[in-house]
């Protein structure tokens, strides 16, 4: 749904509007005849999109354009006028128009035009927001484990426990994290007596560390080093706080383990940074690949494929030791470079699982059953290989790729959570370049 703002003070203009953009259902049109009248709405209601025109008394396009970018720099704002004039396009361009569209005489053509740069802005504008949730969400989880001895908990501002990861709920005796979850973190503690009324001044203290004795699920003691930080949003105010809690006779083994967990986090954080900023142009497949490489045990075969319209399910890239390449060429029969399957017209979804976990199906699954099951089985007995972990790429509800690991004999991948996190920040990024070349595309071919 998109809740759209028209402002224009022709009066046809605004009624053609409603029935070419609202008649589908799912525009919401609302509409103001003047600039003033559009900044009075603007201060009670939130819109995806704003269209105006560039002739309007009192206060032009352009002039509500400024007006809105002084506290609205994200809304999409489009300029929709019969006014053609370079410098008047360009200064609504670089006073933060995101479209400037001619009206014209074929009224159904150019609010077909006027529709797809709306559909183009929001969709742009709404990949840009999921990305930033991504990246908060990737930010949030390292604060976590920079914190923790070992095991974590993350709370809200209320004292509120969130999630509690594997470690944490081990240590307190738990194996079900629904059992924690909207318990209060002073609950698990017997000393010293901490209440909810004292969250207010750890988001004053910013930070705190010492020693307590905590309470376990079958009512059993131990003592525990704590470790707590608030964690801040983009504007400074606190999303809530990390707990960080060890077992005192734990707590060498834990500080190896967190040292690797920290390595690859910062690795996922720089990667992370490092694609956002790639050229159009780059092997964006290639380098999430590579970065696999890095985060998946020794010996593993790294394998990307994208789901393109057709469907056509292409295998973008592939990474690991030259001889386990060539012994899957040859089981295949054709070079894994482009290699491409037809799948028939179905929803691809199903097969393919949400998070890192062990693929049902194996190579037969990841390759959506297009392989000869001969094929797939000489695969599966190669030395090297042991089982298949991996993840689609998805968003909108849609799979647009698969990711997979051929995990060598006896590893374990220990940071599943960590690479579910990496390809949810990959799926935005790619998201958001798949829309940036979409409205290329329409910039370039408006018609």
């Amino acid at each position: 749904m998109i809740r759209l703002l028209h402002v224009d003070d022709d009066r046809t203009i605004l009624e053609l509007s409603g029935y070419f953009l609202g008649g589908g259902g799912d525009i919401i049109v609302d509409c103001a005849l003047s600039g003033e009248a559009a900044g009075d709405m603007l201060k009670s209601k939130k819109y995806d999109a704003i269209v105006a025109d560039y002739h309007m008394p009192g206060c032009n396009g352009i002039d509500l354009l400024k007006n809105v970018r002084q506290t609205d720099p994200v809304t999409p704002f489009l300029l929709f006028s019969d006014q053609m004039d370079e410098e008047i396009v360009i200064e609504a361009l670089t006073s933060g128009a995101d479209f400037f569209l001619p009206k014209g005489h074929q009224v159904r053509s150019q609010f077909i035009q006027l529709e797809h740069a709306i559909r183009e802005t929001v969709k742009r504008r709404r990949a840009e927001e999921q990305h930033e949730q991504t990246s908060s969400l990737l930010r949030i989880r390292e604060a976590a484990f920079r914190s923790s001895l070992c095991p974590i908990a993350l709370c809200d501002t209320e004292g509120r426990i969130q999630y509690a990861n594997p470690a944490g709920l081990a240590i307190w005796g738990y194996t079900d994290e629904r059992e924690v979850i909207g318990r209060y973190a002073a609950d698990f503690v017997v000393s010293p007596e901490i209440s909810k009324d004292d969250i207010p001044g750890l988001f004053a203290e910013r930070t705190w560390s010492g020693c307590a004795v905590a309470r376990r699920r079958d009512g059993t003691t131990f003592n525990a080093r704590v470790s707590v930080n608030v964690v801040e949003g983009e504007s400074g105010a606190p999303l809530g706080f990390v707990a960080a809690f060890s077992d005192m006779s734990r707590q060498n083994r834990a500080r190896d383990q967190l040292d690797s967990v920290i390595r690859d986090i910062r690795f996922v954080t720089e990667s992370a940074s490092t694609m956002i900023d790639l050229p159009p142009d780059a092997d964006i497949y290639g380098f999430i690949a590579d970065a696999l490489s890095q985060l998946a045990p020794p010996g593993s075969l790294i394998v990307l494929s994208s789901v393109l319209k057709g469907p056509v399910v292409k295998l973008e890239a592939v990474r690991g030791e030259e001889g386990a390449i060539a012994a899957i060429t040859r089981a295949i029969g054709r070079p894994l470079e482009d290699l491409s399957f037809h799948p028939p017209a179905v929803d691809l979804g199903p097969f393919l699982p949400h998070s890192f976990i062990e693929v049902e199906g194996g190579i037969n699954t990841i390759t959506f059953g297009l392989l000869p099951h001969e094929v797939c089985r000489k695969i599966e007995e190669l030395p090297f290989f042991e089982k298949v972990i991996g993840r689609g790429l998805w968003w909108e509800g849609k799979l647009h790729g698969v990711t997979a690991i051929l995990l060598p004999p006896g590893s374990i991948p220990v940071n599943t959570e960590l690479l579910d996190l990496f390809i949810l920040h990959c799926s935005a990024v790619i998201q958001r370049r798949e829309a940036e070349q979409t409205l290329n595309s329409s910039l370039c071919n408006p018609s």
